[in-house]
């Protein structure tokens, strides 16, 4: 049975560890008070959605975000660890943001939901196979909370509802070289790696030695399956 969070420390320490908390795992009595709490420091709650439509959720929850004035600035303090995706995780994100952020005015979260397929297809078009790209989504990028699977449907997650403005900014300057889709997907796509791809991949791994993880193909980070940490203190 999952907690119903009461207490507003509590409930702060389990949306930063989670990265987004539903809404049904939390009391709204203790919303407020954990707020006030967040911006104490600097933060702030953010709705965003955290998984899946079922009977017992809608899929919205909340995530920890910064407020303006706090947002950090990894390049100057070792403070804040900053995730580096690997290149094929990067291309992969490029090509969530370019299908789910038509419009450059406004704001990539929430975003337009998008399929696996069409993740496929724009990022076959620049060159990636499709296991690397399916690895990229269901093991670097749905743990962190960058997108939500929900079946073959793909939303934008709770981190990047998360994201600081500046960085939003930083992003919407290169709007327009996002890739996307010029028709619509071509064929669909199996969502899992399957039979064959799976052969690669342990053909891959015995060619390097242990994992393409060691082989610098996928960063260390990438098998980690749970979010990072920030040095934000309840």
């Amino acid at each position: 049975m999952n907690t119903l969070f009461t207490d507003p420390a509590t409930l702060l320490a389990a949306i930063r560890a989670t990265a987004g908390l539903a809404l049904e795992r939390i009391d709204p009595r203790a919303v407020d008070s954990a707020r006030r709490s967040a911006e104490s420091a600097g933060r702030t709650l953010v709705p965003c959605r955290t998984g899946a439509t079922h009977k017992r959720s809608d899929g919205r929850g909340l995530a920890l975000g910064w407020l303006p004035q706090s947002t950090p600035a990894p390049e100057e303090s070792q403070e804040y660890p900053v995730r580096n995706l690997s290149p094929v995780a990067r291309v992969t994100w490029a090509c969530c943001l370019g299908l789910a952020w038509p419009d450059r005015t406004a704001a990539p979260y929430p975003g337009e939901p998008f399929t696996t397929s069409e993740v496929l297809d724009v990022a076959g078009e620049l060159g990636v196979t499709s296991m690397w790209v399916k690895i990229a989504l269901f093991r670097t990028l749905a743990p962190s909370r960058l997108v939500v699977v929900d079946g073959t449907t793909l939303y934008l997650g709770p981190a990047t509802a998360a994201l600081p403005g500046p960085f939003v900014d930083a992003l919407r300057r290169f709007h327009d070289r996002l890739p996307r889709l010029d028709s619509p997907p071509a064929a669909h796509h199996d969502a899992e790696l399957d039979d064959e791809e799976l052969a690669d991949l342990e053909l891959a791994e015995e060619e390097y030695g242990t994992s393409v993880i060691d082989a610098g193909l996928f960063n260390d980070d990438d098998a980690d399956e749970s979010s990072d940490d920030d040095s934000w203190d309840e």
